[in-house]
């Protein structure tokens, strides 16, 4: 049987407008300036992708999503984020913890960046991978096996940028629906408006 989600997508697969891009997303929505993209994977896992833009430089999207220690602040649900030592300015790994409403267990992701500025473009990239192994787990917290994110900032002609986040996770996996929804599909929504707000604040 089908589950919920497939049946949606496959329902606003049949919506004017909402056919498939290239790499199977689909438009769900668009809301204060943001478009909210998702595709459901295998075991239906579901990869969404969020995009907006904000008047501001890439460099400093790219400030702010250095500052792990401030992700608490304006990452969804995060309740507590640290750069973890070792590595370089563009490579290193990164711990988050997810706060999740009683009963469940908190979530905790081990995650390794890679980032980097095209020369030629302006573009900045930066690539998320979990490692649940490289980091001690601990009892408290339920360590999420699969995270993967992709940030994209690109430079626009008027000096602003268009932000692009990519996440597939099974944070959600065990949860009821609603719960679900909200860290799969309102979690980056409410992120990317938020790093958004910041960047522009930001002088």
């Amino acid at each position: 049987m089908r589950s919920l989600l497939t049946v949606i997508i496959l329902a606003l697969a049949q919506v004017p407008g909402m056919a498939q891009d290239a790499d199977g997303f689909v438009h769900k929505a668009s809301e204060d300036g943001v478009d909210v993209y998702v595709r459901i994977e295998d075991n239906d896992d579901m990869t969404v992708r969020v995009t907006t833009t904000a008047r501001t430089k890439v460099s400093a999207v790219r400030e702010v999503l250095d500052e792990a220690e401030h992700y608490p602040a304006w990452v969804h649900r995060c309740a507590e984020a640290q750069r973890l030592p070792g590595g370089t300015d563009n490579a290193y790994l990164y711990l988050s913890r997810v706060d999740m409403p009683f009963p469940f267990k908190d979530r905790e992701v081990v995650a390794a960046i890679s980032q980097s500025v095209d020369p030629a473009t302006g573009v900045f990239r930066r690539l998320i991978s979990s490692k649940p192994d490289a980091y001690p787990l601990s009892k408290k917290y339920k360590r999420v096996e699969l995270y993967e994110s992709t940030w994209e900032v690109h430079p626009l002609s008027d000096g602003g940028a268009k932000l692009t986040c990519t996440v597939r996770t099974a944070a959600g996996s065990g949860l009821p629906g609603w719960l679900r929804e909200d860290i799969m599909t309102g979690g980056p929504v409410k992120t990317i408006r938020s790093l958004r707000e910041r960047v522009e604040a930001r002088k």
